[in-house]
């Protein structure tokens, strides 16, 4: 089957069309390298905020643990003595 030559209207579409899927194609490269750059930078952030809370979180056990262990006590003595009356 012979081709049909094509019109000015058939060639201007058609250059129309390759220049949207040309555009699609880098916004999606661009959008895949910039979710991936996003991505490692929350990578760090989450790094780095889990580091903070756990020296926030050793810092609480060692101003908290002492106060705990001395309650502790008290409440076993307040107990040792009711249970004596």
């Amino acid at each position: 089957m012979a081709k049909k030559k094509e019109d000015g209207f058939e060639m201007l579409a058609r250059l129309i069309k390759e220049e949207g899927e040309e555009i699609r194609k880098e916004l999606r490269a661009d959008i895949d390298k910039g979710a991936k750059e996003v991505k490692e930078e929350l990578h760090g952030f989450r790094k780095e905020v889990h580091g903070e809370f756990t020296e926030v979180k050793k810092r609480l056990n060692i101003t908290i643990q002492p106060q705990l262990d001395n309650h502790a006590s008290r409440i076993k003595t307040l107990e040792y003595k009711t249970a004596k009356l």
